[in-house]
């Protein structure tokens, strides 16, 4: 691994070579299972990919319960030596993953989540388990599922909640589910069985169990072991409870299918009385859009807190699960979905929106960087804080209908800077302040300048359906015309995007 070794550019030319064969082959056979892939896993050359993932991930930097670090490992130890040392144990069958670290994070409700730091070298391991085990998987998964997913962003399960509740659609009852402690109540035999479905091999099985078996060090310092759960914090969490949760995205999809078996039957079973409905999943949240009556609804609420218990053991979370109408408006992934009366055309138009929570938690970020405990820093640096904090919530919110909101956001973080400069030079008058730092109205000093939320362009996001391409697809599927005129023709562009 020392002598000779391959550039980088071809030990990832290699791995995505056989990630794309993987994909295709689960593709062509979606029975298909696979009893020989533990190779993959511990070849030098996918650990050296899953380091360079890792590497370019901020996680690196911090350490699980051993306290290695990447800074250490590159400038101690030796990546070489590391990664070597790693494959010689996953080899020989002689590495055993180590408890992680646990973190509480405090939560706006009160409440405490609790996430899992792996140590370094089991996150390479996860990483190049991930890198095997995706592509499978993600052949089978349903594009009704978006979290922790590549090239599929929050963005799309709004586009498909839009999509189903315009007007011209009529999906009005929006049964909004979350999954109580998702990640701490995954069963470890059913997910086993769900891993078995596409993948034999029993060394894979046994990687996944040592695992999902680690425990975890409390912040205490006790050990404790997992009985059930995968670390919300673990590189190969996310796939997992991805392929755990597919159990309810496949419940859920052969109905939509039943529903759909020809052009017609939902209207047909809509003029019978009977309820039609879609399941948007995006990780261990969810909404199922109902056209039919709130009692409708209501049952199929129920009937999703029975299947969950029955079939996942899980529970939903009775406090942050009810049933709306989207003329009352709901929240979801940060966003306020909501149909309202357009008084200029005398019609219904829908909306999505920042919701409050998402714009007063960024406000709060935004004060806190301008607090007076900050001032003895430059403007340099308080403006390289709250850039990417203005920037990265503008882009994420720009697909909404959140000009006016964008335009608060600017004035906000602009007063809050101000405010800023004023407790720092308590005795500058503001036309000084002015003729130093911001002349032109415009916040700036080196090479910074505060970013501006309402500079931002608000536009539609383009709802993708089935089109979604991945990393191992060489081109996009054609799937026709880039908008729907109808809900039901969804089916059809699945099964062509399947074949």
């Amino acid at each position: 691994m020392n002598n000779g070794a391959p550039k980088q550019e071809e030990v990832q030319t290699w791995v995505l070579t056989w990630q794309k064969k993987l994909y295709r082959w689960s593709v062509e056979n979606r029975t298909r299972t696979y009893p020989d892939l533990y190779n993959l896993i511990h070849d030098p050359r996918t650990l050296q990919v899953a380091w360079q993932h890792l590497r370019a991930n901020q996680g690196s930097k911090t350490a699980g319960i051993d306290g290695e670090t990447r800074y250490r490992v590159e400038t101690r130890l030796g990546v070489d030596r590391f990664l070597w040392k790693l494959h010689e144990e996953l080899k020989t069958g002689t590495y055993r993953p180590q408890p992680v670290r646990e973190k509480g994070i405090p939560k706006k409700s009160g409440k405490t989540r609790y996430l899992g730091i792996p140590t370094l070298r089991d996150r390479v391991v996860q990483q190049a388990m991930r890198m095997v085990m995706e592509p499978i998987f993600e052949a089978g998964f349903y594009t009704s599922s978006y979290g922790y997913r590549p090239k599929r962003r929050a963005q799309d399960a709004i586009g498909e909640i839009y999509h189903f509740t315009v007007p011209k659609s009529g999906y009005e009852w929006v049964v909004e589910g979350d999954i109580r402690g998702c990640f701490e109540n995954v069963d470890h035999n059913l997910l086993l069985r769900e891993i078995q479905r596409r993948i034999t091999d029993r060394k894979i099985l046994r990687l996944v169990t040592l695992i999902l078996k680690a425990g975890v060090m409390t912040e205490l310092g006790s050990y404790r072991k997992t009985i059930t759960g995968t670390p919300q914090g673990g590189i190969a969490s996310p796939l997992l409870a991805n392929v755990y949760l597919s159990i309810l995205d496949r419940h859920y999809e052969a109905r939509w299918q039943a529903m759909s078996r020809y052009p017609g039957l939902r209207q047909h079973l809509r003029r019978k009385g009977m309820a039609t409905y879609r399941l948007v999943r995006f990780a261990d949240d969810f909404v199922l859009l109902v056209k039919g009556t709130k009692e409708q609804a209501e049952a199929l609420k129920q009937e999703t807190a029975d299947f969950l218990r029955m079939e996942l053991r899980m529970e939903l979370s009775l406090e942050k699960t009810r049933v709306t109408n989207v003329r009352e408006g709901f929240n979801f992934l940060g966003h306020r979905i909501i149909l309202r009366q357009n008084s200029t055309r005398n019609d219904d138009v829908l909306l999505t929106l920042p919701s409050k929570p998402s714009l007063q938690a960024v406000k709060e970020r935004i004060k806190a960087m301008t607090s007076r405990g900050t001032t003895s820093q430059s403007l340099e640096q308080i403006l390289a804080q709250l850039n990417p904090v203005l920037r990265g919530w503008s882009y994420y919110f720009r697909f909404d209908a959140a000009k006016r909101t964008l335009a608060y956001l600017d004035y906000y973080a602009w007063r809050r800077v101000l405010i800023w400069m004023r407790k720092k030079h308590p005795t500058r008058g503001i036309r000084n302040l002015q003729r130093k730092y911001f002349p032109d109205w415009q916040f700036h000093e080196g090479k910074q300048t505060l970013f501006r939320p309402s500079k931002v362009t608000v536009e539609r996001y383009l709802y993708r359906g089935a089109r979604i391409p991945n990393p191992w697809t060489d081109r996009r599927p054609d799937n026709g015309p880039p908008e729907w005129s109808e809900p039901q023709r969804l089916e059809k562009l699945e099964n062509h995007c399947s074949r």
